[in-house]
């Protein structure tokens, strides 16, 4: 049986490498007898834009991130008020992001067997 992880990303891309370091656990995990999933929250969520570019930083390409999302079918969340928040516009489709609400958390957290904060 597969367990479910959950990697909660809760740092922006600017000046930080959370969410490339996020996305390449996540996508490492499928060696392994893991579903992982990841969870961008706070200012973490304005990864999900399409003017964010990570390559200028020397960080894993956006559309590299986007190939391996589709090819292994990984689920991308997202919170809304974190989105409003940080006013993320133009969200990139690519990512497929789940939208969630905040008061959600809870009940979303317990459908993982495990939730790492990065």
């Amino acid at each position: 049986m597969e367990k479910k992880v959950l990697f909660v990303v809760y740092q922006s891309p600017v000046g930080s490498i959370w969410v490339n370091e996020g996305f390449r656990t996540a996508f490492g995990m499928y060696g392994e007898d893991i579903e992982p999933a990841v969870l961008l929250m706070e200012s973490a969520s304005v990864a999900l834009s399409k003017n964010t570019s990570p390559e200028s930083l020397g960080l894993l390409p956006v559309k590299i991130v986007q190939r391996f999302i589709k090819r292994y079918e990984t689920p991308v969340y997202a919170i809304k008020e974190d989105i409003n928040k940080y006013n993320v516009k133009n969200i990139d489709e690519n990512f497929n992001a789940e939208i969630i609400n905040k008061d959600s958390l809870s009940d979303f957290f317990h459908k993982f067997d495990y939730v790492i904060f990065m």
